[in-house]
């Protein structure tokens, strides 16, 4: 709900939208009251940024947003600006640590349920799994990726002019050798998990030291301290680039776990078959075929409270 407002408004206030567009943007606003009431939220977003801005105490933000020609000043690139500045605190901007408006700064992301694939200005094909979000900077020294959140597969391309190819996260910079690999970066800030398909990867904390090389078919876990030694990688991992979990002799609570990225609202499993194992590939653009799957394979029930309030429970 909340990312289809976004897309709305970003669209909005971009100065493109065309009248076919703007048809359809009333149609979805009159769709449903939440639809409505998203809309009037990020409005009142908006007012409180004009308002915020026009009331700007630091000389350096007024001349930067001054200084920034007029095509430029879309919601993204002001929204940008002031969070540079550091003028987004205080109890309106609360809710920035939320995905919705992290996506706002995103280059690049996807929503809940949301698979997306791209091919990079220098033919580096990335894909992006569920709840992601990701910047690409490329500049005459470097290409760069930033994955603020989510799970990517990277396919690398060879650059004409040498520029090396860097992911970052929070915690971990890694360089690709020529490869496919993929990097997820936990919701909860745990960490990095690096894994390498083909060719490998030298992997190092952001700031310096712990570097290792981790080889294909090997994966490493890094958090904000150490990079683990590595493992083997469990290929099963990457299935969601074709649009399936696949389990094999998985816990019913991880599998749970797992699933509720992809599915929108809220989604549990009770402790009392937590501990149930499952093997099989469940596709994930069909959740209640999968609900359904469970339901024949394992001695549990679906109970829903809600649409969006789903859970696993003893049959």
């Amino acid at each position: 709900m909340r990312d289809q407002a976004l897309a709305w408004f970003t669209l909005a206030q971009s100065g493109e939208m065309n009248s076919a567009q703007a048809l359809a943007l009333q149609q979805w606003r009159n769709a449903h009251v939440q639809h409505e009431q998203a809309w009037q939220r990020f409005n009142s977003i908006r007012q409180q940024l004009q308002c915020r801005s026009s009331q700007l105490a630091n000389p350096l933000a007024r001349q930067t947003l001054k200084n920034t020609p007029a095509q430029e000043r879309d919601r993204r690139q002001v929204l940008k600006i002031l969070l540079g500045a550091g003028l987004l605190g205080g109890t309106a901007w609360q809710a920035s640590d939320s995905f919705w408006l992290q996506s706002t700064f995103a280059d690049y992301h996807t929503g809940t349920g949301e698979r997306s694939h791209y091919t990079l200005a220098d033919g580096t094909q990335i894909w992006l799994n569920t709840r992601t979000l990701l910047d690409v900077h490329y500049d005459a020294q470097v290409r760069r990726l930033t994955l603020r959140q989510g799970e990517i597969d990277v396919l690398t391309a060879i650059d004409p002019g040498g520029r090396p190819l860097l992911v970052y996260t929070a915690e971990a910079r890694l360089q690709p050798l020529g490869t496919r690999f993929s990097v997820r970066r936990e919701e909860d800030g745990r960490g990095t998990l690096l894994a390498v398909s083909s060719g490998k990867v030298a992997a190092s904390l952001k700031n310096g030291g712990g570097s290792q090389v981790v080889q294909a078919h090997s994966q490493a876990w890094i958090s904000s301290r150490q990079v683990y030694p590595a493992q083997p990688a469990n290929l099963a991992d990457t299935a969601w680039i074709d649009g399936f979990i696949v389990a094999e002799r998985m816990r019913l609570g991880d599998f749970i776990q797992e699933l509720s990225r992809h599915v929108p609202g809220l989604l549990r499993c009770d402790p009392a078959v937590a501990d149930l194992r499952l093997t099989g590939s469940y596709p994930l653009q069909d959740p209640e075929q999968i609900f359904s799957m469970l339901e024949q394979s394992l001695p549990v029930t679906v109970q829903r409270r809600t649409r969006y309030w789903t859970t696993l429970t003893s049959r």
